[in-house]
């Protein structure tokens, strides 16, 4: 993974003409910079994220498994997240101090993260925005030795969590009454965002969130319609990239700006996005407020994290294999034994040597392909989203491009082009759905070998893999095999609720396998599971900060509160899933979707308050 991704980042930042001073500059020196674009040095998830960030680039395309340690101090940031946005003063203390004992504070990110927090709790008890200010700035001042002000004139690089440092200060200043030159400040820093991240997937995570700040001030200034330009391009960013916050922020300063422009018809539909966004919340069981600094801690995620420790666990008890029988050669069984319950990180060498004993010839570096060309994995991700979109030509075009470009002697690549064919003529009507099910079984077992009739899904999937499972059981489905579509699913929910990981670390696919699981339920009547399962599927939409198929798990839940006899929750799904379908620009749904309802309801969806 290191020689890969070090690469990727050399590659990347020459690209950009970037100097290495720009990019390490307070967080590690240049020396260490040098020996990780050479493949030569390890380091840590979090350091990782904040070099490529410094490029505009996301580390979400890619799969990546991190240690168990590693995982639990990403899963902490979630953590922290909720205490903030649940005004919980006395975790957010716990927090920091389990934060402060269990990583290194040598490291200026750790350190940063740390007093960020602890100006957050400052916020949190009682909204003492002096003191959050002061930490603030003090947190800031670990990575950037000036000014962030001078800093964004001068081109300096920054990190997201540096980029929420500046904003959240930026906050207080306007709270404060301190608005000298802010909005200039800010005005710089949504230029700098949309010049500098020119991957749209990390864009949506900070460009949003400034706009909203930005155009608070100009309608403090009486700017009303540079606010309300803000708000289009801010709504923007988010719908296209499919992201749920800030939009409920978004959306309050949207509609303070056509109350004054007196937009009678645009104020009602931006109030119609806001109680389906309201709505999602509620069905969820989740709450919702405005809420600025705790919008500015948070934003979408579409990575995904496998735990090396669990992942040599799960494979060799699928395998059947004793630790003594596959740590023979390769280290010791109490060794092992300290990785296995996560009291020990792998050795990178070891790991890739147990794998492989295992059968899998990957190491802890995992995606759709597998490659060293960044620029690749960013057309996966159009050509991805190109098929949902119905871009059956362009997918196509892509899918070819993508094929010349990869190393097709590696599985994991052949598994992904193959993967895309076989849906292409099923699409296009070409392959008869129980082919198309026998040919997408063997295309998995190239990674993911059965180890019996019963033992085909043992472990969480990697993408490709999860992208294939699913397909078969939507083939299944359509060749009228209900059943065994859902114990697809049914093993599949297993796998996920087994792993220490977070669903929210396994952000795309978690929501596709609610969406789908759900479905699948109430077409077979079992109406109690799907509504368990499709309630799932809307919280795990707000925990990642996605919203983009919420407005379909309420669309396909109104089917159930219909075949229950409950007229009034059928229509309130129907309704505000549609709106949230519209929010998020997919025309060819929301046609569907309007349909359905005038059918049902004989009357418009659009006429409604």
């Amino acid at each position: 993974m290191i020689q890969q991704l070090g690469r990727m980042l050399f590659v990347e930042r020459e690209k950009k003409k970037e100097t290495q001073k720009n990019i390490a500059e307070g967080i590690i020196s240049i020396p260490e910079l040098c020996r990780v674009e050479r493949g030569e040095m390890e380091i840590d998830y979090f350091t990782l994220q904040a070099l490529f960030e410094r490029l505009g680039k996301a580390i979400d395309k890619l799969e990546l498994a991190v240690s168990s340690n590693e995982y639990d101090a990403i899963a902490c940031h979630i953590e922290f997240e909720h205490s903030i946005e649940s005004w919980d003063g006395a975790q957010l203390w716990e927090l920091l101090h389990r934060y402060s004992v269990h990583n290194d504070k040598k490291r200026p990110l750790h350190r940063q993260y740390l007093m960020m927090m602890y100006a957050m709790w400052w916020y949190v008890n009682g909204q003492d925005y002096a003191s959050c200010l002061h930490w603030m700035e003090q947190a800031l001042a670990c990575t950037l030795r000036v000014d962030w002000r001078q800093m964004v004139r001068s081109g300096q690089c920054f990190c997201n969590q540096e980029i929420k440092i500046i904003l959240a200060i930026a906050y207080c200043q306007w709270k404060l009454g301190s608005t000298d030159g802010l909005t200039g400040a800010l005005e710089q820093l949504c230029r700098y965002i949309l010049s500098r991240y020119t991957d749209a997937e990390e864009q949506v995570k900070v460009y949003p969130h400034c706009v909203c700040l930005l155009g608070q001030l100009y309608l403090e200034q009486d700017r009303v319609e540079e606010a309300y330009a803000l708000c289009t391009k801010g709504r923007k960013s988010l719908s296209e990239n499919g992201s749920l916050s800030p939009f409920w922020e978004i959306l309050e300063l949207e509609e303070h700006c056509l109350k004054r422009l007196g937009k009678e018809a645009e104020l009602m539909q931006c109030r119609k996005y806001q109680g389906a966004i309201a709505f999602l919340y509620r069905a969820a069981g989740r709450r919702l407020e405005s809420n600025m600094m705790a919008a500015f801690m948070k934003s979408s995620f579409q990575g995904e994290l496998v735990i090396t420790n669990e992942l040599v666990r799960d494979l060799r008890e699928a395998k059947q294999l004793s630790q003594e029988a596959l740590c023979e050669g390769i280290c010791a069984q109490e060794t092992l034994s300290k990785i296995e319950t996560g009291r020990r990180s792998p050795n990178k060498k070891n790991l890739y040597r147990l794998l492989k004993k295992m059968g899998m010839e990957r190491e802890n570096y995992y995606g759709f392909v597998e490659s060293a060309n960044y620029a690749l994995y960013e057309k996966v991700r159009i050509y991805n989203r190109s098929y949902s979109k119905g871009k059956i030509e362009l997918s196509r075009k892509l899918l070819h491009e993508i094929e010349n470009e990869l190393d097709m002697t590696k599985l994991v690549n052949k598994q992904f082009v193959e993967m895309g064919h076989i849906y292409r003529h099923v699409v296009l009507g070409e392959l008869p759905y129980e082919q198309a099910v026998q040919q997408l079984y063997d295309l998995v077992c190239l990674t993911m070998p059965p180890l019996g009739s019963d033992s085909r899904i043992y472990r969480v999937p990697f993408r490709t893999e999860y992208t294939i499972w699913n397909h078969i059981a939507i083939n299944l489905r359509r060749d009228h095999k209900i059943i065994e579509s859902i114990r697809i699913y049914d093993k599949l929910m297993q796998c996920y609720k087994k792993s220490k990981v977070l669903m929210k670390f396994h952000a795309v696919p978690g929501m596709l396998l609610y969406l789908n699981y759900a479905a699948f339920l109430e077409v077979h009547d079992e109406l109690e599971r799907a509504l368990e399962i499709g309630i799932e599927g809307l919280e795990h939409s707000i925990e990642c900060c996605r919203g983009d198929f919420a407005g379909d798990i309420l669309t396909n839940l109104s089917l159930v509160f219909r075949k229950q006899g409950l007229a009034e929750l059928e229509e309130q799904y129907l309704r505000y899933g549609y709106h949230l379908i519209c929010l998020y620009g997919r025309e060819d749904d929301t046609d569907i979707v309007k349909k359905e309802y005038q059918n049902h309801f004989h009357k418009s969806i659009n006429d409604l308050p």
